[in-house]
């Protein structure tokens, strides 16, 4: 079991990676491409923007995604230096855990009513016509991926609460 969790954890781990290293190449290339036909040849591309936002979609939230995943996302943490008793604090970590799932559960359940009403409406970019679902379904991968990352924070605070070494494949303070 536990090497199923390792293999699914790695395997999301290489996806996100895939999409933020392929993303930041496309914007890249798209301005690039851009720079050069608007100020070299004088002949701009229309619809290079719509391009470069799809893929910037794509790249902000797999990024706050993989932020959970390494728990490098903004905190304000002060709870180290109030404390001092690890079980105490772990116990507190989980409870500030806890809460964070249940927000971003609520955030899934936003960003499946998005997804919804973005299937229905079928809205499309002004100039390419590309379905804007392309670039909204990144809020609902990376909600649900953000409150798997929650979640697996919270099951290791309260383990490390209840005296177990914490989870090795998802801390990285452990080298992952």
């Amino acid at each position: 079991m536990k090497v199923l969790w390792v293999f699914l954890w790695r395997l999301l781990d290489w996806i996100q990676q895939t999409i933020m290293v392929a993303t930041s190449v496309a914007i890249v290339f798209l301005i690039l491409d851009q720079v050069t036909m608007r100020y070299v040849f004088k002949k701009p591309l229309m619809g290079v923007e719509e391009l470069a936002c799809l893929c910037g979609f794509w790249l902000y939230f797999m990024g706050a995604a993989n932020g959970s995943r390494e728990r490098s996302h903004i905190k304000a943490d002060l709870l180290n230096v109030f404390i001092k008793n690890e079980r105490t604090l772990n116990y507190c970590k989980a409870a500030v855990a806890l809460t964070t799932v249940v927000l971003a559960g609520i955030f899934v359940q936003w960003t499946v009513n998005y997804f919804q009403w973005s299937l229905k409406s079928w809205e499309r970019s002004p100039s390419l016509s590309i379905p804007m679902i392309y670039a909204q379904a990144s809020l609902l991968f990376s909600a649900i991926l953000m409150f798997f990352y929650f979640f697996i924070e919270f099951l290791d605070y309260v383990r490390q609460a209840r005296g177990y070494p914490p989870f090795r494949f998802a801390n990285p303070q452990t080298g992952d």
